[in-house]
């Protein structure tokens, strides 16, 4: 994981493990976490911040999609097709 959007070495789509349920999984588990700490807290504030922090991963993944788009051409757009972003089973 990294905090900017770079190419790695030998870039190409991985669709295997945790890839083969959703496109970013790192990002699915750290919306698991916040859900979970939102109702842990059961407070507006962890409502708001649940809010903020998932409107800002959703705002990242987008972003490393419009990349890895850009890089991998139709190799990433046939995987886009067949697995959804954030949500496993849910429509892509």
């Amino acid at each position: 994981w990294s905090g900017t959007v770079t190419a790695k070495a030998e870039h190409r789509v991985i669709d295997t493990g945790p890839y083969r349920l959703v496109r970013h999984p790192i990002y699915t588990g750290l919306l698991l976490a916040i859900l979970a700490t939102m109702a842990a807290k059961g407070t507006v504030w962890g409502v708001a911040g649940a809010i903020l922090l998932t409107a800002g991963i959703v705002m990242k993944a987008r972003l490393e999609e419009r990349f890895l788009r850009g890089e991998l051409g139709s190799a990433y757009d046939d995987y886009a097709r067949r697995v959804p972003m954030l949500v496993p089973l849910a429509p892509k």
